[in-house]
């Protein structure tokens, strides 16, 4: 086993990496841009402040002015800005080499920065969607007891950031960084193909592993519960259940081909599912709940206003069935089935009105979405939504729309739609993954509100609350394709969300973490 150890000066080399912590400032000491002639001593603010804090944290504090090396300077910053799992900036004074690094940090990493700057300083908008500590300094002389506080602040903030806590708005708000022509170019060490929708790369061994399971005399009933968990397993199975002709399974109740194109659309794996929903809907096996998850998985892989219109067509075949076994619309079953469709049809019709970009459409969406707070609403007074998110998720949105339609996001909420988000609670039998997305909601319309201590609570708890729910494979979706969707929202319809500091740090918390 000894030979597969690295040599022993490469592992100290490596432990070392691990323990520094890159720090980001000027250097000496710098006027004040004020022309007052007053100068900032950063090597004060070095040797008093972050050296102490960086060691407290159990790391040892680096610069690139003391690297003794022989290597192009630029070099050796850009590979401390991409490797070091944690990156100290001072933002003090607005030094433009500071905010260059600190943005090719934030490209490069998701997580492990942190930022400290001067009190009262004023930070470029960009920044402020990052958690900034501030220190008294009048760029010559500390308070003993501002010290003492600063330094155990940037102590613990430097102690989390080591465990991979995401922090880059750039993560945080692009559901993908790199164009897919560079991240196809990366190392195979930095991609996570497992996380990847529609992971086609591997399709042929996963259609050999199928072929094997076949030979095997492997039944699909039997591989499902071991195999689902990872997204090379589930497609594996989808290729067996296309291969044996869709098996429904030995529970009559459950069509076990129809749960599987609805697993691979919650993992993000749109064009293997959509082939068994269309397989499945020839062979009339769809329910009402699994023709709107096709239209949904069908616009997801086919990104274009075709893909929408198709989309909207599968959900409208859904409300129909919908309306012919519940005629009257006011059994239960007949207002939660409304409820579901409408639901689905509005995010078809705000995804059509993206693409065409017509105001026409723009209020075609608005209206879909008052049927969908409409029917939502009444399933959840009656006790038959268990998915409260769904209500959530329908009343930010068409806050949002009218805001665009309005071409204003400081219009008066007179739908009072925030409020009725926030005061959503919890029912018995509640669905567990509606109740995850009601959490990012709330956090949301928290935001909207002002409320962001209010709204920093609520995603921490319910980013807790998913790390349990993700380590069952009944609720893959929570983290993985949950926060694709949530994160998308927020990429798109920033401008019209108020208090974009707040939403930036919940934008933070739905991207996963380095480790």
């Amino acid at each position: 086993m000894q030979g597969c150890l690295p040599p022993s000066n490469t592992l100290e080399a490596a432990v070392n990496l691990a323990r520094e912590c890159f720090v980001v400032m000027p250097y000496g000491s710098k006027p004040f841009p004020d022309g007052s002639g007053r100068r900032y001593d950063f090597e004060k603010v070095w040797r008093v402040l972050i050296t102490r804090a960086v060691r407290e944290a159990g790391m040892a504090p680096v610069r690139s002015d003391q690297r003794m090396t022989s290597g192009i300077v630029h070099s050796e910053m850009f590979r401390d800005l991409r490797d070091r799992d944690v990156v100290l900036a001072d933002l003090s004074l607005d030094n433009p080499n500071v905010f260059y690094e600190l943005g090719v940090r934030h490209v490069m990493s998701a997580g492990g920065t942190v930022l400290i700057c001067r009190r009262d300083a004023k930070l470029p908008f960009d920044v402020g969607l990052s958690r900034v500590i501030f220190y008294d300094f009048d760029g010559q002389s500390f308070d003993w007891e501002e010290v003492e506080r600063a330094v155990k602040e940037l102590s613990l903030a430097l102690t989390e950031a080591a465990t991979g806590r995401p922090d880059s708005p750039v993560h945080a708000l692009l559901e993908t960084v790199l164009p897919s022509d560079s991240a196809a170019a990366l190392p195979a060490a930095t991609r996570a193909p497992e996380l990847a929708p529609d992971a086609q790369p591997c399709d042929a061994y996963q259609r050999l592993t199928a072929a094997s399971w076949r030979q095997a005399g492997g039944g699909l009933e039997a591989l499902f519960e071991t195999e689902r968990g990872s997204v090379f397993g589930s497609r594996a199975l989808a290729h067996l259940a296309l291969d044996t002709g869709l098996p429904l399974g030995s529970d009559p109740g459950v069509d076990l081909s129809r749960r599987l194109a609805n697993h691979l659309n919650d993992g993000q794996q749109y064009h293997l599912a959509n082939r068994l929903y269309e397989a499945l809907l020839e062979r009339g096996r769809l329910t009402r709940g699994s023709l709107l998850a096709y239209a949904s998985s069908y616009s997801e892989a086919q990104d274009d206003i075709a893909g929408a219109a198709r989309g909207i067509e599968i959900a409208q075949q859904a409300l129909e069935q919908a309306q012919a076994c519940h005629a009257d619309g006011e059994s239960a079953e007949g207002v939660i089935a409304r409820a579901e469709c409408h639901r689905r049809i509005a995010g078809l019709r705000q995804w059509y009105w993206q693409k065409s970009a017509q105001p026409a459409d723009l209020e075609a969406a608005i209206r879909s979405f008052g049927d969908a707070v409409h029917w939502n609403d009444r399933a959840r007074q009656i006790g038959m939504l268990k998915h409260p998110g769904f209500l959530a998720q329908a009343r930010l949105k068409l806050l949002v729309l009218l805001r665009i339609r309005d071409a204003s996001a400081e219009r008066p909420d007179q739908e009072r739609l925030r409020e009725a988000i926030v005061s959503l609670s919890a029912q018995p039998n509640d669905d567990v993954k509606g109740l995850s997305y009601l959490g990012w909601f709330q956090a949301l319309a928290l935001a909207d509100l002002g409320q962001g201590e209010a709204a920093l609570r609520k995603a921490r708890a319910t980013l807790a609350d998913d790390a349990v729910l993700r380590s069952d494979a009944e609720h893959w979706e929570i983290g993985r394709r949950q926060y694709a969707l949530i994160r998308r929202f927020i990429e798109q319809y920033l401008p019209y969300l108020r208090h974009h500091g707040i939403v930036g740090q919940i934008a933070q918390l739905l991207q996963p973490s380095r480790r």
